[in-house]
């Protein structure tokens, strides 16, 4: 049955009708009514204040099923209050990844300045363990190499810009580096407890033992481009997938996939993510 659902401006018209209305004998007649009056009014006061109540109150039914649905709620919340550091880092590295091969893609590199090392250009992405004591560790920047100079780092002149905080995404192995306008999200070693990075197959005709991925004009991956010149003819586009492998402080491991010529990147297990 519904509930009757009535304001008490309502409420108060029905009991002005009660005491004033000619079915109830009217005012002039109460004293005639006396009793009868007393009795329905109060009677049909009583009702209308019944259902009134009820509208606003809850079952059993209804506070258990409440109870129960706090509870679960509850439980999900708990199992969400540690930090997942896995998922963290390994979403923070793919999206860079991502990033580094969305930047070759818009900002074409193809034989700038007609240099002879111009594939040197490529948009990078390298890791670096830092394994010495006292070092910041590990770490990765991304950028390119815009004066050819062939090295196996960049400047931090030459990274890239965190779209998500402003700030570059550079740093080298020492705490020197680190200033203010640094994005600490490259800092996977103090953030997110990453002790080690590892790039597995990646192979390419020149060979190349570099940990570091970087994507030409076409958004295919390379290894090592540090190594082009004016006798190379895109020898280093990597042949195989690549296998990054990444280990946290607890031995845990998870891998970032790079497939070769088309560059897509994801994490293994979460191919869809």
């Amino acid at each position: 049955m519904p509930y009757l659902s009535i304001d008490f401006d309502t409420l108060k018209k029905i009991e002005t009708y009660i005491y004033e209305s000619d079915d109830f004998g009217g005012q002039d007649n109460l004293c005639f009514n006396t009793s009868v009056v007393y009795f329905r009014y109060n009677f049909v006061k009583l009702i209308i204040l019944r259902f009134f109540l009820k509208q606003l109150a809850f079952t059993i039914i209804e506070l258990v099923f409440v109870i129960i649905v706090l509870g679960i709620l509850a439980s999900l919340a708990m199992g969400r209050m540690d930090r997942d550091l896995r998922q963290e880092a390994s979403e923070t590295i793919l999206s860079h990844i991502r990033l580094t091969q969305q930047l070759a893609l818009d900002d074409n590199k193809h034989l700038p300045n007609f240099s002879a090392n111009w594939q040197r250009a490529y948009w990078r992405i390298q890791f670096k363990n830092c394994s010495t004591t006292g070092e910041v560790k590990p770490i990765y920047n991304v950028g390119s190499d815009l004066d050819l100079s062939g090295g196996s780092d960049i400047s931090k002149g030459e990274s890239a810009i965190d779209p998500i905080n402003g700030k570059y995404l550079y740093a080298t192995c020492f705490s020197s580096s680190l200033a203010s306008d640094v994005s600490r999200d490259i800092l996977i070693g103090q953030k997110f407890g990453v002790t080690n990075l590892k790039l597995n197959g990646c192979s390419s005709i020149a060979g190349s033992t570099a940990n570091q991925i970087a994507f030409d004009y076409l958004g295919r991956p390379h290894r090592g481009i540090a190594g082009y010149d004016a006798f190379s003819s895109f020898d280093r586009i990597i042949r195989t997938d690549c296998n990054l492998t990444i280990t946290l402080s607890d031995s845990t491991t998870f891998s970032i996939i790079i497939e070769k010529e088309t560059g897509h990147a994801y994490i293994e297990g979460q191919e869809n993510l």
